[in-house]
């Protein structure tokens, strides 16, 4: 669906009330970014990963397509969160794990960070992250969103709008913000969303994108 589109269907729908002077298509594509960016924060909707590669003495690697260390393509998206870590052999490494002395942890979002004694020159670990699209800023550009997720989305820029009017601060007697916490409900109850544990993090049969 085009953000053209999603607006001409929130105009009829959920910006009824409001006029088109007082919140034009740019805010709405804001808004519609928004939305887009929760629900890939509370749906693992794209999940990715890149080759970590230590280098002598350096504890810190960063995921931001800049850091050498690290060979992660940001061109199409932006990350959110690291979620795990793995060896060539498949072996998955603990993250954030205060009882493991020799596992690694994540200060930032974006930022994978190994203790002294485990960095080793040329040892590759593949980190895998989730992601979200990059931010919309025309109306012909494409919203990357599963069609089941579109009266989420219509839900949630009618609470941004709303309340960006009315000064509402009470998000959760808002009644925009209660239907699109009840879509994404729906959403999960009936399995419309693949369960997180189901998807596959591992390099099976052989195929690691390392030698």
């Amino acid at each position: 669906m085009l953000a053209s589109e999603a607006i001409a269907n929130l105009r009829q729908t959920e910006l009824k009330q409001l006029s088109a002077t007082s919140i034009v298509d740019a805010t709405v594509i804001g808004y519609l970014n928004e939305a887009v960016l929760e629900l890939y924060k509370r749906f693992n909707l794209w999940q990715d990963s890149c080759i970590l590669t230590q280098a002598d003495a350096v504890q810190k690697y960063t995921l931001d397509g800049i850091d050498v260390n690290t060979d992660i393509d940001l061109s199409d998206k932006q990350l959110i969160l690291i979620s795990e870590a793995y060896d060539p052999e498949g072996d998955e490494l603990s993250l954030n794990d205060e009882d493991d002395p020799y596992g690694a942890v994540t200060p930032k979002y974006n930022i994978v960070e190994f203790p002294p004694d485990g960095v080793t020159a040329g040892n590759q670990f593949s980190i895998v992250f989730r992601a979200a699209p990059l931010d919309m800023t025309q109306t012909t550009d494409t919203i990357d969103l599963t069609p089941v997720l579109f009266s989420a989305m219509y839900f949630y820029v009618g609470f941004r709008a709303h309340v960006s009017q009315k000064g509402n601060e009470q998000l959760e007697n808002n009644t925009h913000y209660k239907r699109f916490l009840g879509e994404c409900n729906r959403v999960e109850r009936l399995g419309l969303i693949v369960a997180e544990s189901v998807v596959p993090h591992k390099f099976d049969g052989g195929n690691y994108p390392w030698p």
